[in-house]
């Protein structure tokens, strides 16, 4: 009852936009049974041998259809339709900390006038309505002719719409190293000899969809036209390595939409694109919310990566854990979920891939919408991993020497 009462205070100061969304709870004792729940929804959070989630009407029906016998309990919660269909895409009241998409474009281009000669601003593609997914490189190392390998590493935010904290790192990591080249040697040695990536919002149509008319939708996906007169594919269930095996679904009405095929999105073909194009990334991070976690492959099947290289997603995870405090895991311990970014990242391109699920670390401190309080803690918890990352991606297997 207590769970019920923290959850129904916090979705009741929340707002929403357009039909209904529910909040259920689910009992789910293992891993086998969390898998057959992604199936259908994704899972928020867990805590013990319990799975809470928030979903729309479709994922609902669908688990009182298949998982009736778990579904603990539900509660609706009405959300409010904009003002206006073209109203402006800001954030809510209170909220205006965070970056809308044309606030990146803008913080982009102005880093790149100001640090000309470490930056370069980067296109690596459209989204499906038309936007540019936008991002900066950032490097101070000499490569006449492309004559020299120069390791790189690659920062991506918003695969999923709603989380709009994972924008606010990776953005804030860019003003961060540029600010600090000629004050920190660490940081400028980092510079100087790697070449660093940053994409911050993966998916600005739908995380500006998710904040239209200055109302939070709970909006996960794109914003696909799909067959049955449904929106959106989840992008981090789109890519190839292990498509459709587990942690996804075939039906256009669920949050955990694949896709009718891999990499059938622009959004997540963009990546793709990016990555095959820049042999030189050997890391990768891809930040979502929430949780609290740092992730590492595989995500779609319960086998380790195994030998050396899972000594290394190990030791680099445990390291990392101990700046953030997050807490460290192979991402299928927690359920499967297939199709996603580093699975492909790892399994297709053998980069070193992680997701980090940032704070909140529960849905009951605020699941996707914690408040702009919470963006300078997260960031500050995550530069000493940001910095690793960009050490370590000189040789990933130099971590085992220490």
């Amino acid at each position: 009852m207590k769970i019920l009462l923290m959850a129904l205070a916090l979705f009741s100061t929340s707002t929403f936009a357009a039909t209904w969304t529910h909040w259920v709870h689910l009992k789910a004792k293992d891993n086998k049974t969390r898998t057959q729940i992604a199936n259908y929804i994704h899972i928020d959070q867990v805590i013990d041998d319990s799975v809470y989630a928030v979903v729309n009407e479709h994922d609902l029906k669908e688990l009182q259809k298949n998982l009736g016998t778990i579904l603990v309990e539900h509660h609706p919660y009405k959300e409010i339709l904009p003002t206006a269909d073209n109203a402006e895409f800001e954030f809510p009241r209170g909220d205006e900390k965070f970056h809308t998409y044309q606030e990146i474009v803008t913080e982009i281009k102005n880093l790149t006038r100001k640090y000309p000669n470490l930056t370069e601003e980067l296109t690596i593609g459209n989204s499906l309505e038309g936007r540019s997914l936008i991002g900066i490189k950032i490097s101070g190392a000499s490569n006449p002719d492309g004559k020299y390998f120069i390791p790189g590493i690659a920062f991506l935010g918003a695969h999923h719409a709603r989380e709009h904290l994972s924008v606010e790192v990776p953005i804030m990591l860019a003003s961060y190293l540029l600010e600090n080249y000629s004050k920190d040697p660490r940081i400028k040695t980092l510079i100087d000899t790697r070449v660093i990536y940053i994409v911050p919002m993966v998916n600005p149509d739908g995380a500006m969809y998710d904040i239209k008319g200055k109302k939070y939708k709970s909006w996960r996906k794109n914003r696909a036209a799909n067959r049955n007169g449904s929106s959106g594919v989840d992008l981090n269930r789109n890519y190839s390595f292990g498509w459709g095996t587990g942690g996804s679904s075939t039906n256009p009405r669920s949050d955990v939409y694949m896709g009718p095929k891999p990499f059938s999105e622009p959004e997540s073909l963009s990546v793709k694109q990016f990555v095959e194009s820049n042999p030189n990334i050997r890391i990768l991070l891809s930040y979502h919310t929430f949780s609290e976690l740092i992730l590492y492959p595989w995500g779609g099947k319960s086998d380790g990566v195994g030998g050396k290289d899972q000594k290394v997603f190990e030791n680099m995870a445990q390291t990392m854990s101990k700046w953030n405090r997050y807490k460290p895991m192979q991402a299928s311990g927690l359920y499967i979920a297939s199709g996603d970014t580093c699975d492909w990242a790892y399994g297709s391109q053998n980069i070193f891939c992680f997701t980090f699920e940032l704070s909140p670390k529960s849905m009951w401190s605020g699941g996707f919408y914690p408040g702009a309080k919470v963006i300078d803690k997260t960031f500050n918890a995550n530069i000493n991993p940001a910095l690793y990352l960009i050490e370590k991606a000189g040789n990933p297997y130099g971590v085992l020497n220490n």
